[in-house]
């Protein structure tokens, strides 16, 4: 572990959100493909995500019913 604390739900949205921007057309409409260029902290950060997903997929019945209060 880095010792860094983990992104903000919010901050990655953020990620996310802008690099399915770049894979937009003006009207919005997605694009057939995409050449995508991002930084290397970017890089770092889907890392990261990817890791809390996998860590977080055997849970994610709980997660669910957490959420929707169920």
């Amino acid at each position: 572990m880095s010792g860094r604390a983990s992104p903000s739900i919010l901050r990655q949205a953020q990620l996310l959100d802008g690099l399915v921007g770049h894979c937009l057309m003006r009207g919005g409409a997605t694009a057939g493909e995409a050449l995508v260029t991002i930084t290397r902290a970017e890089v770092g950060e889907l890392q990261a995500l990817a890791r809390r997903l996998w860590r977080m997929a055997p849970y994610e019945d709980e997660i669910r019913r957490l959420v929707a209060g169920s």
